[in-house]
This record gives C-alpha cells, sequence and structure tokens, in this order.
C-alpha cells in the first residue's frame, strides 16, 4: 500500500471498564466511509492485503487460490499474461471514489489506458482499439504500449459540498462494536445502552483513538474474522485466525432453486470420511472458481443475502442497506450491488454478477496528435484532425476480441482440484498417486457426479470463504443429494 503520510481519523470510543469492552464508538463521516470501502473491495486484494500484514490471516480457500495464481504458468495455462495480473490484482470498480478517501486500504495508481504503437493501425477498418492493461496485443500482432490519457482531472480530490464520498451529511455516527452504523443521537445511544443491558454508568469510560492506515488494515482483517472488532482491533490489539469461522449455508440458500448448470464436477471421494478427496473437471468450473478473486465483497455479500457468517461483514452490509445518510441510490448501489470493473467477467458463472459498462464501450482520439499529446482521448467525437472510434479490447482475449467475458483459462483442457482449491491440469497417474498418499482402500473410494447450477455454485462461493474442505462442505454435508457414476 502506497504511504499516506501521517494522516489520521479520530474515533472517540465508550469504553466498559469492567469488561474492557467497546460500547460504541462516535466518528465522522470519514471513518464510516472507510467502513463502507470495504465493500467495493474485490476478494483477491483483501487476500493480497490480509497476507502482507505481520500477522497474515487466511479466509477459507481463498488464499490457495491466489497461491495457485502466483504458480500458474502464463504461456500454458492463461489465455493471456495479463489474466495473471487481473487474478492477483484485480480492479475494484470505485476505485476512483476510494480514492478520495482520508485513508485508502488499497491506495492504487488511477487506471491507465493503451493504443498500439502504431499511429496507423487506429485508421484501419471501423477503428482502434485501447486497453487498461499494457502490452495487451492489438490486431495487428503489435503490443497495446501507448499510454494515453481520458481526462484530466484530481481523482484524489474530495467530492465538493458537505458530507464525505459515499455518505451524506457533517453529522456524527456511531457505531456498535459489531459494526453496526446508525446516525447518532440521543435516542440510539440509549438504545445501545438498554440493549447491552449496562445500567452503572460509572463504569464507562471514554477515550479518543487516533488512527492510522496500519491500523484501519488490522480492522478490515478485525471485521472478517471477528463479532467484536472495535474491542479486538483497537483494545486487546489480537491477532486473528479463520478457526472462529463457521461454515453454516444459512435460509435463503436451502430454499433457493437450482438451475440446470452446464458444469460438471466429478467427485472422488472417501465413503469412510464422507469426504470429497478430489474433484475432476473442465477449465470452466476452474475459471469460475478463479472468478473468486476479481468478486467484490459486497456482491459477495449481496448474492449470500447478508448471511456469510464473516465476522461482523453482515453487519456492516446491512448497516448500508438500512442506511439514511447515503448520498444517493447510485452510490448506495456501488455498496450493496458492486459490479466487476470492464474486462473482469467470466462466461462460467452461473451467478450472472455484472461487468460494468464503464468506461464507455468506443472512446475517440485524434489520430496525429495523440501520438505527440496523450491528452485527446474523449468520448465524444472530435472535430478537429482525423477522428478515430476505439473498441476496448477483452484482456483476457489472445485474439484481440472486443466482446466482453471469456475465460482466465486455456481450454479445452481437464483438471483436478483438491478439497481446498489447489488445482492441476490432468496428468497422467496424478489420481493414482494422490490416492495412494491418502492411504485408503479401493472399496472405500467412490466417484459422484454434480450438475453445478446457481445453487450449487452459491454453495461453493461460500464454502471458499469459511472452509479448507469446499466440495465436502458445499456438496455433500448438507444433504445435496449426489448421484453415483454408473458403472
Amino acid at each position: 500500500m502506497a504511504s499516506q503520510g501521517s494522516k489520521t481519523i479520530s474515533l472517540k470510543v465508550l469504553v466498559d471498564k469492567k469488561t474492557n469492552k467497546v460500547v460504541m464508538a462516535e466518528t465522522s463521516s470519514d471513518f464510516v466511509d472507510i467502513l463502507f470501502s470495504f465493500l467495493t473491495l474485490p476478494m483477491g486484494t483483501i487476500v493480497r492485503l490480509l497476507r502482507e500484514q505481520p500477522q497474515p490471516a487466511t479466509i477459507g480457500s481463498m488464499a490457495s487460490l491466489y497461491k495457485e495464481v502466483e504458480n500458474l504458468d502464463e504461456q500454458q495455462l492463461l489465455q493471456t499474461q495479463t489474466c495473471k495480473s487481473m487474478l492477483l490484482h484485480p480492479r475494484n470498480h470505485s476505485e476512483n471514489m476510494c480514492r478520495k478517501l482520508k485513508l485508502n486500504v488499497d491506495d492504487t495508481e488511477p487506471i491507465e489506458y493503451y493504443i498500439c504503437a502504431d499511429r496507423d493501425c487506429s485508421r484501419r477498418g471501423t477503428g482502434g482499439l485501447y486497453t487498461t492493461f499494457k502490452n495487451v496485443r492489438c490486431n495487428c500482432r503489435k503490443m497495446m504500449d501507448k499510454e494515453i490519457r481520458r481526462e484530466k482531472e484530481d481523482e484524489g480530490a474530495r467530492p465538493a459540498g458537505d458530507g464525505g464520498v459515499f455518505v451524506c451529511g457533517t453529522n456524527k455516527f456511531m457505531v456498535t462494536d459489531d459494526l453496526q452504523v446508525e446516525p447518532i443521537s440521543t435516542d440510539t445511544i440509549l438504545t445501545q445502552l438498554h440493549k447491552l443491558g449496562l445500567k452503572d454508568m460509572s463504569s464507562l469510560q471514554e477515550t479518543t483513538l487516533s488512527i492510522c492506515s496500519e491500523e484501519i488494515l488490522k480492522l478490515l482483517k478485525g471485521i472478517l474474522f471477528s463479532k467484536a472488532p472495535l474491542t479486538d482491533v483497537f483494545l486487546k490489539k489480537q491477532g486473528f485466525t479463520s478457526d472462529g469461522l463457521k461454515f453454516e449455508m444459512g435460509d435463503p440458500l436451502k430454499s433457493s432453486l437450482s438451475c440446470e448448470g452446464s458444469m460438471t464436477l466429478k467427485l472422488m471421494m472417501s465413503k469412510s470420511m464422507k469426504k470429497v478427496l478430489y474433484a475432476e473437471a473442465g477449465e470452466d468450473m476452474v475459471d469460475f472458481l478463479l472468478s473468486f478473486l476479481t468478486f467484490p465483497l459486497g456482491s459477495i455479500l449481496q448474492l449470500l443475502g447478508g448471511n456469510s457468517s464473516l465476522g461482523s461483514m453482515d453487519n456492516l452490509y446491512k448497516s448500508v442497506g438500512r442506511s439514511v445518510v447515503i448520498g444517493a441510490d447510485s452510490l448506495r448501489n456501488l455498496l450493496l450491488q458492486p459490479v466487476l470493473c470492464r474486462g473482469f467477467g467470466c462466461s462460467s458463472n452461473p451467478l450472472g454478477l455484472k461487468e460494468s459498462e464503464q468506461p464507455p464501450p468506443s472512446l475517440w482520439c485524434t489520430i496525429y496528435s495523440v501520438y505527440d499529446y496523450p491528452d485527446y482521448l474523449t468520448t465524444e467525437e472530435p472535430n478537429f484532425g482525423w477522428p478515430s472510434q476505439l473498441h476496448f479490447v477483452n484482456p483476457k482475449s489472445p485474439t484481440s476480441e472486443t466482446a466482453g467475458q471469456g475465460g482466465f483459462i486455456k481450454g479445452p483442457g481437464t483438471f483436478f482440484i483438491t478439497d481446498n482449491l489447489v488445482f492441476t491440469p490432468q496428468a497422467s497417474f496424478w489420481s493414482l498417486s494422490f490416492l495412494k498418499s491418502m492411504e485408503l482402500p479401493l472399496d472405500d473410494l467412490e466417484v459422484r457426479i454434480v450438475k453445478v447450477g446457481t445453487v450449487e455454485a452459491l454453495r461453493l462461493l461460500k464454502a471458499s470463504l469459511l472452509s479448507n474442505s469446499v466440495f465436502t462442505d458445499a456438496l455433500v454435508n448438507f444433504g445435496l443429494k449426489i448421484p453415483k457414476q454408473e458403472k
């Protein structure tokens, strides 16, 4: 994370001296904006931020997925070299908004735009191409590495007017220890004190904390793993592990109707342990699992009906839904239903997560000017020079396609995937070597087939957040009927 100097945020905390627990905190829109911004972060970014801390923490099997991407051979397994960067450093669709935060946990550089280095390329056919990743291959086979800027603006400037980035008004806010956020008032304070059963006011002590960017990162981890993150992070200063997280599907997923899936999982199971040893699947399933790293946290919570079981994150999500302080419906949607950044969509996704249409699908540049003065990129057709319409190139496409979606993994192919989402291309005798290492008798093994539709996909998504036995917990332990393979 880039240094943000000595910036701090003030947090006034009311502590119960008897229990050494936070009763509530009073804060400004700066702190609430940061809390809400966590919902816009892609899972790959969260995994990276957590493992870079002095006391790393892992979220279910997401860390296994991330590590697998690090070890992937770009030439052999990925559609393009850019795919690896997209998965390890997925972009936040709201990153320009987050750059206006007083403290931003993912202080990335602004999106850059590139066109082909050949100035004549954009004059051919119906127009040229642009990309937001350097060295994507143009359809002329040259690399697109000529940088252009879409517009001049101070993307790090705070919005004009009252309030913050996501919230409006200048009122103070109450944040409870389990991350419920409300505008502070006498009513909300008394309600919280009654809820906690506090009668002895003499045990309450007020203290003011000065929070820096490092502590915000610790708070992100605390919200994911703790039911009382303010106490655990700022008073007890303890580390966190995933041991306290429990995988439970929740009612919304149990009552959902499954649509017929086009993806198939062949599960090798141990009958005695009632456990999936590994799965066999095509590249479409690997694409779907890898795409979890690109999912914004808010979209995951929305898909799971606000029942992720991730620490106090569900409370934070629900606070946005009922909040009266969000500036506009569009801002509320950015938090409650954040979309994928343009180019990050995956065709193998039965969950239907949407990809942004921004920036616009077509941009214009003035051919003879942009190569000398890189400020002529615009969303409107210029009325001078030689205009060329630019079309967005799918960074996952090895053939410079402008159509969206697609996948990260080359196909067709078959992969073995372990229960904690470590995967490998199908290889001679890999399965035999793996089963031999398990030391299980042959009559204890059986193969079952699963068609992955919407419900199965949701189960896999949730299990990947909470479990190191993803297939077992998502598909076996909750009574999903899995037919045996016919001999």
